[in-house]
């Protein structure tokens, strides 16, 4: 008989959330280009190498980074923050973020290699409903961040979906705007942009298994992706299981997932979120 697991490290309450946390031995700067106001935001190297490749090169590789206090200028703290919650596991809510923290963080997942993040802030951009107070400000983030394709694409895409399907707001927003103006020129890029751009095709059905659009079918459990009552699968297994061999998920606990078999749905089981992908 194997022995009972009795580390289960939840990071996010352990590692992230203590404050000041005598455990953490690296430390991201930042100065407010505004204010002049400096912050710091403090970290562990082992946790950040795990998420990302970038981050154990650049701290346990041959040319290893030296100094326990790192600045960023590339980043504003609130972004990074967020990033950091990400390789901590946190659930981050990014139905919540606007389009320009959307991108910042889009850019940080772009920078350490973390894809999964990236799809997941396209499928968040791609599937929000523009609305006429938002337009011209999403626009100027898609400008903005132009060299991070997917991301810039997915959001232009809703803004000229939005001037296709909505003339009226669209001259209205024409009407507001002098000529000559920054916003003038945004939306008139827009507008050539939307007089090119495809009509949507109808949006595919939600999964009703993952609660997904696309399906996750195949893709590994995360603590983003994460839902209750869904079928899952063994990562190396090839198949869902049959009849009541099926597992399903009943909660996630950090980065542990207690769940049942469909035969015995009184019994539960836990193991680590990477040990599985959706069944659906």
């Amino acid at each position: 008989m194997a022995a009972t697991n009795i580390q289960t490290i939840d990071l996010v309450a352990t590692l992230r959330d203590i404050s000041p946390n005598p455990t953490s031995d690296v430390t991201f700067t930042f100065v407010d280009q505004s204010s002049g106001k400096t912050s710091e935001l403090p970290a562990h190297k082992l946790v950040l190498a795990c998420g990302s490749s970038v981050f154990m090169a650049q701290f346990y590789g041959p040319s290893k980074e030296q100094k326990d206090s790192i600045p960023v200028e590339d980043s504003s703290s609130s972004a990074f923050e967020v990033f950091l919650d990400v390789l901590y596991n946190k659930k981050v809510p990014l139905k919540s973020m606007d389009f320009q923290l959307l991108g910042e963080l889009f850019y940080l997942a772009n920078k350490h290699y973390l894809d999964t993040l990236k799809d997941e802030i396209v499928q968040e951009v791609s599937t929000r409903k523009m609305v006429t107070e938002q337009v011209l400000e999403a626009a100027k983030v898609a400008e903005n961040y132009a060299s991070l394709e997917k991301f810039s694409n997915a959001l232009f895409q809703i803004c000229s979906s939005f001037v296709i399907d909505n003339p009226k707001s669209t001259l209205e927003m024409c009407n507001n705007e002098e000529v000559g103006e920054e916003n003038s020129f945004t939306l008139h890029r827009l507008m050539a942009r939307a007089s090119r751009t495809q009509p949507r095709p109808p949006p595919a059905p939600i999964c009703d298994n993952c609660k997904h659009v696309p399906c996750l079918n195949g893709e590994r459990l995360t603590v983003h992706n994460f839902v209750e009552g869904s079928q899952i699968a063994y990562w190396n297994q090839s198949y869902g299981g049959s009849g009541g061999s099926v597992p399903k998920t009943v909660k996630l606990d950090g980065s542990w997932v207690t769940f049942v078999f469909v035969n015995n749905p009184n019994r539960h089981y836990q193991s680590s979120i990477q040990s599985f992908k959706y069944s659906c």
